[in-house]
This record gives structure tokens, sequence and C-alpha cells, in this order.
């Protein structure tokens, strides 16, 4: 026998349906939780300069996480490249303000399994060290001291400087066919917006 509609029905104040609905929500408000984690994140957090000997130097802390896609690649085996590019400008309150020094500071992050460590290494340095833990080794690569920028002679006396720099994943340093993959995947686009700072003595 059919149940009528009557028998079917049943009140919002019912455990059941109450129940119901909860389980609903949840499962459209956990893959949005989930998503927001596989976000990567690269951005500047603070930036100073100093002169020592003549030359500028610069130091800054920026905030690494790694997306989902980036940390599959690391625990794989693919090194990670990380690139703080850094601009020295003029400022031109009436023109764009040109660039008279460009450098910039890369940074490689590797697992290596059987040694289970994260190892960070500094190209333009060749200085490397070992982490038991990624969260170690990220906050590592996020930290830059007594970077050396520019000579104290290239500038002009009476004239006023800035420092643009920004973090990026170089996506042009992976293996060609994950490259390919990178260019179109959100999670490996990662890359703070330009941070600015004046130039000062």
């Amino acid at each position: 026998m059919l149940n009528s509609p009557a028998s079917i029905a049943r009140p919002y104040g019912n455990r059941g349906t109450f129940l119901a609905i909860l389980v609903l929500a949840c499962l459209i408000l956990v893959p949005s939780a989930v998503a927001g984690d596989t976000d990567g994140v690269l951005r500047v957090e603070t930036a100073s300069t100093h002169l020592a000997d003549g030359v500028y130097q610069l130091d800054a802390r920026f905030a690494t996480r790694l997306s989902r896609g980036t940390t599959d690649a690391l625990m794989s085996g693919i090194p990670l490249v990380f690139e703080l590019q850094i601009n020295v400008q003029l400022d031109n309150p009436w023109l764009l303000n040109p660039v008279i020094a460009e450098l910039s500071q890369r940074t490689r992050l590797e697992y290596h399994a059987l040694s289970r460590r994260f190892l960070v290494s500094n190209l333009n340095t060749d200085v490397q060290q070992s982490f038991r833990h990624l969260r170690d080794a990220l906050v590592s690569i996020g930290i830059v001291y007594d970077l050396p920028m520019l000579d104290q002679r290239l500038l002009k006396g009476g004239k006023s400087y800035s420092v643009r720099l920004r973090a990026r994943l170089d996506v042009e340093s992976l293996p060609t066919p994950m490259r390919l993959w990178a260019y179109v995947s959100s999670e490996w686009d990662m890359r703070s917006p330009w941070f600015d700072l004046p130039l000062l003595p």
C-alpha cells in the first residue's frame, strides 16, 4: 500500500528533517573550506633598507603557503624555485618612475624522500640549509637579511628613490610537462603584489 502524502510529510520541527538540513549545509560549506586550503599564498609582510659600507642592503620577510598542487609536486620530488624580484627606481612625480637597477634572489626548495628532509638552496650564494619540517623550510625561504642591492655612488644627490619588490613562484623552472600544466592551473599562480618602500640612507 502506498503511503499517502499526509503520511510522508513531516513538520519542520522534526528531528530527522533538522539533521538532514544540517548535513546538507555541511556538504555545501565544507568543500568551500577545503578549496580555500588548496590556495597558495605569497605575501611580502615587511621590508626595509639600510646603508652599510656604501652599499644599500635589503631586509625583508614574506609569508609562503603552498597550494595542494605545489605540495604534491614537491613531495613527489619536483623542486620549487621562488624568486624575490627587486627594482630600484627614481621617484618622478611627473612621469613613470624609471628603473635604475634590477636584481633578484632565487631560492630552490626540494624534498629528499630517503632522508625525509627539506633542502633550501640560495641559488645566488649556493648556501644550503636542511629542515625536518616543511613549515620551517618555508619560514627560511621568507627571510631576507642584508641583501646587497645597489652601490650608493650610483645615486644622484638631491634625488628621491624607492624600492619595489615582490615574491613569486618561478613556473619557468619546472620540468616541461609540469610547466604546461602550471600555466593553466590557478594552484601554481603564486605571486605577491608589489611592495613599495623608500630607499633611505
